[in-house]
């Protein structure tokens, strides 16, 4: 038996709250007994050995407080699938190790952990889970702010659906013998996989695996910092410089003695909160002209939109559409959560769209990222059956892009 739910209250709430919850994995009887001994009654301890257990729980109940996990028995996935599990409840992730390594500083910048504790310091170690779960009791008897307007919950028409499955059956069966070539080129052009697979941002804030033929160097992800200053979005000229941390935050002096939300970034801490201010400044779409992560192959697939057949098999399966507004990179997506943009979520995500017909088939590559939005925007309003139409027509006539980007 891999669950030992032993200290808890006797009664499941607390003048008609939900007790909190600590989910806590960790084959160490005594980090278990030493955290119980830490709180008192009035919260719920689920000890489970491994991890598998601990996610099986949290996926069936939604009164999970705080979740904490010792970096043996951590894996990305798993840290993955949890954060996946709670994020929209903002139940934080805390990571236990004997000393910070490079090892667990990379599996907690990759997976989003809220916080990393080393358990040679029961001191610190103490406060800051009874830190998270007074804010996380705050947080649940605090009622529900009121929001102007109505939350979207995107339904994709049947009509549209019927379309999208037709077409990317068809296209996939016609352009099947140009893909299986193009798969043997791009292994002869470069070393590198044949397919690029990014998370994606599409309708309702969902995310999933888009899959192009690959275009880049394996090594483009390291060179994009490099280059923020060459970005065609970002106009005024800002580069994305990483905060430094000097001194407390003004919001964490309030409630604590250091920053409460930390980010591994570039090796390195950094608060959140400049982190997000600094981010602001920045602009939320990045493309570059003459780009050099592209390959030479990759520049004829992209200039051709060869490089987007494969997202034929995300139509087919549902994760996008064939028009509809471009799934967005996650860190772009981030961007764009305030009330006047958030509306280019509330529409279809799709292959093609209205922005690439209006604008990108016109070679304007220096354009403003508002009016980019503006248009998406104006798409979810006005899509319909004979729009998508004119924009498919459309479509066959900028496939040939006149901007090399």
């Amino acid at each position: 038996m891999s669950a030992y739910p032993t200290h808890h209250n006797t009664s499941p709430t607390m003048n008609g709250q939900q007790a909190p919850c600590l989910v806590l994995v960790d084959k160490n009887e005594a980090v278990f007994s030493q955290i119980s001994n830490w709180l008192d009654s009035s919260c719920l301890i689920r000890w489970y050995q491994r991890m598998d257990d601990a996610i099986a729980w949290v996926r069936d109940r939604r009164s999970t407080s705080l979740i904490i996990i010792n970096e043996t028995e951590a894996r990305a996935d798993s840290l993955a699938a949890l954060r996946d599990l709670t994020i929209q409840r903002s139940v934080p992730i805390l990571l236990l190790c004997q000393t910070v390594t490079d090892r667990v500083t990379q599996l907690a910048m990759h997976t989003g952990v809220t916080d990393l504790l080393t358990l040679t310091d029961p001191t610190h170690l103490e406060r800051r889970i009874k830190f998270f779960l007074t804010l996380m009791r705050r947080v649940a008897t605090q009622p529900d702010a009121e929001v102007e307007g109505q939350a979207f919950t995107f339904q994709l028409p049947t009509w549209k659906r019927a379309i999208d499955i037709a077409a990317s059956l068809q296209a996939l069966i016609v352009f099947s013998p140009l893909m299986l070539l193009v798969a043997i080129l791009i292994k002869l052009d470069s070393k590198g996989p044949v397919f690029f697979k990014s998370k994606r941002v599409g309708s309702n804030y969902r995310v999933f695996d888009m899959i192009k033929f690959r275009t880049m160097r394996t090594d483009a992800a390291t060179m994009l910092k490099d280059m923020a200053s060459e970005n065609l979005y970002n106009i005024n000229g800002a580069t994305d410089e990483t905060p430094q941390v000097k001194d407390i935050c003004e919001e964490c002096a309030l409630i604590a003695s250091s920053c409460q939300r930390k980010l591994f970034h570039n090796d390195r801490f950094v608060c959140e909160r400049q982190y997000l201010k600094q981010g602001e400044k920045g602009a939320t779409f990045v493309k570059f002209r003459n780009d050099p992560r592209i390959t030479r192959l990759g520049h004829f697939l992209r200039n051709s939109s060869i490089d987007e057949l494969p997202q034929l098999i995300n139509i087919l399966r549902g994760d996008m559409s064939l028009v509809g507004n471009r799934p967005l990179p996650v860190y772009e997506a981030e961007k764009l959560t305030a009330d006047q943009t958030v509306k280019r979520f509330a529409g279809p995500s799709g292959l093609t769209g209205l922005w690439q017909v209006q604008k990108r088939a016109k070679g304007e590559a220096k354009m403003d990222e508002q009016e980019r939005i503006a248009l998406d925007i104006e798409y979810v309003e006005t899509f319909s059956f004979w729009n998508d139409m004119k924009i498919i027509y459309k479509t066959f006539f900028s496939l040939w892009q006149q901007e090399n980007v």
